[in-house]
């Protein structure tokens, strides 16, 4: 799956931190990574979010780091939710990653390679990604 580089690369914000993040960098750093694509808004999210643990266990199992990548709502909303869960994550205003990766449902997982490339897109669940493990 071949995907169109962004000119300046995507907006990034380290939602712990405030420190603005180079996509590319982390990912070519730490990749292939699991990208778990949230948002508050959105169907399950709660539970999802609830299952990190889970499923960043299922992720290190499978050599990969997860990311929760909140998208296309406010910062401040972002923190609401997601700053007393304890999670490492990445604030995407404008869902730009959510549009590289052609994204069409949240909350939603991508295995990204360390190029930034998307590997496989799948359903948000420990038993997910341990099933496109053993493949």
């Amino acid at each position: 799956m071949a995907v169109p580089a962004l000119a300046a690369g995507p907006s990034l914000v380290d939602g712990v931190s405030g420190v603005p993040i180079d996509w590319a960098d982390w990912v070519g750093k730490r990749g292939p990574a699991a990208v778990l694509m949230w948002a508050s808004w959105a169907p399950r999210a709660e539970s999802v979010i609830d299952s990190h643990d889970e499923i960043a266990d299922a992720c290190r199992e499978a050599g990969l780091e997860l990311i929760v990548l909140d998208v296309q709502e406010s910062i401040e909303d972002g923190k609401a939710a997601l700053g007393p869960k304890g999670v490492p994550w990445f604030h995407d205003r404008h869902g730009a990653l959510l549009k590289q990766y052609r994204v069409i449902r949240v909350p939603s997982l991508v295995i990204v390679s360390a190029e930034g490339e998307p590997l496989v897109r799948m359903d948000p669940t420990a038993a997910a990604v341990r099933s496109w493990r053993s493949r």
